[in-house]
């Protein structure tokens, strides 16, 4: 006995082609849509092992506090008030820029160490903002926000990067001549501002550009931006 075959016209056999591409489309798309949605409402605030250790005094990072008054920095754990270890920003300088986020603030609770170390949470600049305002209504500058564009032999960049370390003010350095993305982004600033590129460095703070390493001008943009905040 032969098998029995169904052969469908042309136009019938594409047409269920069509059909069960749609259904199968249709179901992935609905599924991938409210997939995303979970996951980045998951990846707010999410623990993290973040790219520096958070361990016992914590000694060696930026530490940033927060209260009513704003944000203070501490160089240890013990300088901060026990009642506002819970949600601590954390952040090192002496990280390479490959190796930094600059879309990411990490957020340590350093009430008591669990497994030799603190938890920290990773936040979007945004989701850092929500936070504190729920905490206590206040914004600060945050890691990422101040962008100095320079080169590796400009001394007055140099300058300004250990100004900003001593200064407990976290920051992301870019190589305009390393990375012309960066060097990209910098004229794009620099056009929209209306300053000129001819030296550098050019640093960003919160959107306000400086050019040149002055550290009154430096001290008085961050001043202005943290007051903005409050």
């Amino acid at each position: 006995m032969r098998p029995f075959v169904l052969v469908l016209g042309p136009m019938r056999a594409l047409s269920s082609l069509v059909l069960a591409a749609a259904l199968f489309l249709g179901c992935s798309s609905d599924s991938d849509v409210v997939g995303s949605a979970a996951e980045g409402a998951a990846a707010e605030g999410r623990v993290v092992e973040p790219p520096f250790r958070v361990a016992g005094e914590a000694e060696g990072l930026v530490l940033t506090w927060y209260d009513e008054e704003g944000p203070h920095v501490a160089e240890r754990r013990s300088d901060i008030p026990e009642a506002a270890r819970e949600h601590v920003k954390v952040d090192s300088l002496t990280l390479a820029p490959a190796e930094r986020n600059p879309d990411a603030v990490y957020v340590a609770d350093l009430r008591e160490e669990r497994g030799g170390g603190y938890e920290v949470r990773q936040y979007g600049r945004d989701g850092f903002d929500t936070l504190l305002d729920e905490m206590h209504g206040t914004e600060a500058v945050v890691a990422g926000d101040v962008i100095v564009y320079g080169a590796s032999w400009c001394g007055a960049c140099r300058q300004a990067e250990h100004w900003l370390e001593q200064n407990g003010v976290p920051f992301v350095e870019k190589d305009i001549e390393e990375d012309s993305d960066a060097r990209a982004e910098m004229l794009r600033k620099a056009r929209a501002a209306g300053i000129s590129t001819n030296g550098i460095p050019i640093i960003d703070v919160n959107g306000r550009l400086l050019t040149g390493f002055d550290p009154g001008a430096m001290r008085r943009a961050l001043d202005g931006t943290r007051a903005a905040t409050l």
